[in-house]
């Protein structure tokens, strides 16, 4: 008896200490949207930007898998206070069609009028990683 409650400390002596999490690390992407900008057409938002980090030799395009773009709207009559956190509803996905020679283009549907539209993108890499977000941008749509 007494051999097994030793052989059961010194097992619990030799196992004691700092474990890593069981999760291989994840891998980071730092491409991003720098000079997000957009405009309302027709219940259409287009958002144009550019693409600036560390891409080595590859092309945007070859690197960039797509983008996800969240997107905020508030009442034209209720407005955000300046500084006040934006609540985000939701983002759209798309894929590698949206980066062009010139940077990022895309097209996100905002039908409603009377609204402040929010949106910042976060650009995809390999394995569906995410970068960092771009700056933020706000359209008034009267």
């Amino acid at each position: 008896m007494i051999p097994y409650f030793l052989l059961g400390v010194l097992l619990i002596a030799v196992s004691c200490g700092k474990k890593a999490p069981p999760f291989l690390p994840t891998q980071e992407f730092s491409v991003k949207i720098t000079n997000l900008r957009g405009e309302w057409v027709e219940g259409v938002v287009l958002l144009k930007g550019d693409i600036s980090g560390p891409m080595g030799s590859k092309k945007a395009s070859e690197l960039v898998k797509g983008c996800r773009v969240y997107y905020g709207q508030y009442p034209l009559k209720n407005p955000p206070c300046t500084g006040c956190p934006i609540e985000y509803g939701g983002f759209h996905e798309f894929g590698s069609e949206v980066v062009t020679e010139g940077g990022l283009f895309c097209k996100v549907t905002a039908r409603i009028r009377q609204q402040i539209y929010f949106f910042k993108v976060h650009l995809m890499g390999p394995d569906s990683t995410v970068g960092p977000p771009s700056n933020r941008i706000r359209l008034d749509v009267e």
